[in-house]
């Protein structure tokens, strides 16, 4: 068993006596995941194949440290991570490290890897094109599992406006940085009659130009509402072959950008509220589309091509076709695999300790869902205890019915110091 991520973070805790500001988090957890034999799973065959284990306990601490030399802000948050899923594992992230200062009171520098987030969503946001997609069972990435990009960003600040540039890259010591992996990314936002706006653009190599904008209206007291919206010539996502192709066994990775040099525009757009109820009760409502998922026609293609590789699995062709089923488990995505969805979340506080959650995401096109409820208890402030399940339903032929999990459940620890 290694622990070297969890020692070094308790190495770092005494920097505090170095006059630097910090703070820590961590979780425990065990979690139980039933899987169920679907057309993607027939007879529970992909959960074999891969050797997912029913079981996994999971610890993780967060730390991270802000100080001020040089003149510039300086930030780094660590992640350490142990799990067990049949065997021990540990890991060492970085998920930020940069430093940052201001010139001439309103020009902002930042160099190294931060979280940049741009969208105005909860659960889904097509402006964050810079930003890696949300979970939907933490979209406020309270476990700390998200990673920010290594960048440079200027930006300008104005009196009701500021101006973005980003360029970034992959920096890995094991690699040679390469233009292939350059982005360039820019934001315009502006304050109008109470109304944030923003423009955005993204500028990568051997694709056309993202280009969107979002905006969020606070009315009241208690009502805000947002939308966001991209749009970009082709798709450049990948997709099974079959869409296009006889129905075949494929020998070789099926899934392909074959959209990319479509002259269509590929539209992703987002709208919703946020309103506060007596209590305090949040509930959020959100719509999300996008033109790059896989239509009602395209998707009864991917069941048509899993149900052939399926009546092969007791063929001379057996291999083939479990190896192709392997495959189509990647039309799965966490943007989701087909177009049209709706988010319901609520947030119903009790007493002053206790809080219940359920997010629901509703498919539009085939009515199968994921239906997400959680309840915390927090003792003393600083730690919280919880419990999680996640359960995924619908037709054999939906999307969240034909995904091999039908459901998990979870309990731990959460603590913040």
């Amino acid at each position: 068993m290694k622990i070297k991520p969890l020692i070094i973070i308790w190495l770092l805790l005494p920097l505090n006596l170095f006059g630097l500001n910090w703070r820590t988090s961590g979780l425990y957890r065990s979690q139980w995941r039933e899987y169920r034999s679907s057309l993607f799973n027939h007879q529970n065959l992909a959960v074999e194949q891969l050797d997912l284990s029913q079981t996994n306990h999971y610890f993780s601490q967060y730390f991270s440290t802000h100080t001020r030399l040089f003149s510039f802000d300086w930030q780094l948050d660590v992640l350490g991570t142990v799990t067990y899923e049949g065997d021990w594992d540990s890991n060492l992230r970085i998920k930020q490290f940069y430093l940052q200062r201001g010139f001439f009171q309103n020009l902002d520098i930042l160099v190294g890897r931060a979280l940049l987030r741009w969208g105005t969503g909860y659960a889904f946001n097509p402006t964050d094109i810079i930003a890696p997609p949300k979970e939907l069972s933490d979209p406020d990435n309270t476990e700390k599992r998200s990673s920010g990009n290594d960048l440079i960003k200027l930006e300008y600040f104005g009196e009701s406006y500021s101006l973005a540039l980003c360029y970034l890259n992959q920096l890995d010591f094991n690699k040679k940085m390469t233009s292939d992996n350059s982005k360039w990314a820019v934001r315009f936002y502006k304050n109008f009659a109470g109304i944030d706006l923003s423009l955005v653009s993204l500028a990568q190599p051997h694709q056309t130009p993202v280009w969107g904008g979002n905006l969020a209206y606070v009315i009241g007291e208690r009502l805000e509402i947002h939308g966001e919206i991209t749009t970009q010539k082709g798709s450049f996502q990948p997709y099974h072959r079959a869409l296009v192709d006889v129905i075949q066994f494929y020998r070789s990775e099926p899934f392909q950008p074959l959209k990319q040099n479509s002259t269509q525009s590929f539209n992703q757009y987002l709208i919703g509220f946020q309103y506060t109820l007596p209590g305090n009760i949040s509930w959020i409502l959100e719509y999300y589309h996008r033109d790059q998922g896989y239509s009602s026609a395209e998707w009864q293609r991917m069941i048509e091509h899993t149900q052939f590789l399926v009546d092969n699995l007791q063929t001379p062709y057996q291999e083939l076709a479990q190896g192709n089923l392997l495959w189509n488990l990647n039309v799965f995505s966490p943007k989701g695999a087909q177009r049209d969805y709706l988010m319901n979340y609520l947030n119903l506080p009790l007493l002053n300790s206790v809080e219940l959650k359920t997010t629901t995401l509703l498919n539009l096109s085939d009515f199968s869902l994921v239906e997400i409820g959680e309840i915390d208890f927090t003792v003393k402030k600083y730690f919280t205890l919880y419990g999680r399940s996640i359960i995924f339903t619908g037709d054999n032929e939906s999307e969240f019915g034909a995904f091999f999990q039908s459901f998990s459940i979870e309990g731990g620890l959460k603590f913040n110091l």
